[in-house]
């Protein structure tokens, strides 16, 4: 396994947004040297910065050796972990709010903001979330 910190070790900035890709990376290096179990869990743990270190670690399901059981509790902590980002209509409206009075004097700047609108707007469409009136 890869020393943390180097360039080849699985990095976790403690977001949402990377935790899918630091998990992958680190399971495919634990199958790799085959990791089970505690040690499994034990390996992920000593990845983490500090904070996270203590919150993953002073878990329950941390002092055994399920690590399916584990890393279950550890995306609880993370909700859209999976990719599957979780948005509202004001997420939607604070997109729209930020560039109301903003002058976009290229198509760089609204490139910018129908990326951000769309962004959120597509998987509130999709679920149902907004109609017509708030696109």
């Amino acid at each position: 396994m890869p020393v943390r910190g180097t360039t080849d070790a699985p990095k976790f900035d403690g977001t949402t947004d990377n935790l899918a890709d630091f998990i992958d990376l680190y399971e495919q290096l634990a199958d790799d040297v085959g990791l089970q179990g505690l040690d499994r869990i034990k390996g992920i743990i000593r990845y983490l910065e500090r904070d996270d270190r203590e919150l993953w670690g002073g878990m329950p399901e941390a002092q055994v050796s399920d690590y399916n059981a584990f890393m279950k509790e550890v995306k609880v902590m993370y909700p859209g972990w999976d990719g599957k980002r979780r948005y509202a209509l004001s997420d939607l409206q604070a997109i729209a709010h930020e560039y109301v009075n903003k002058t976009m004097p290229s198509y760089q700047e609204l490139s910018n903001y129908l990326r951000a609108f769309k962004k959120i707007m597509q998987p509130l469409l999709a679920e149902d979330c907004i109609g017509k009136a708030e696109r």
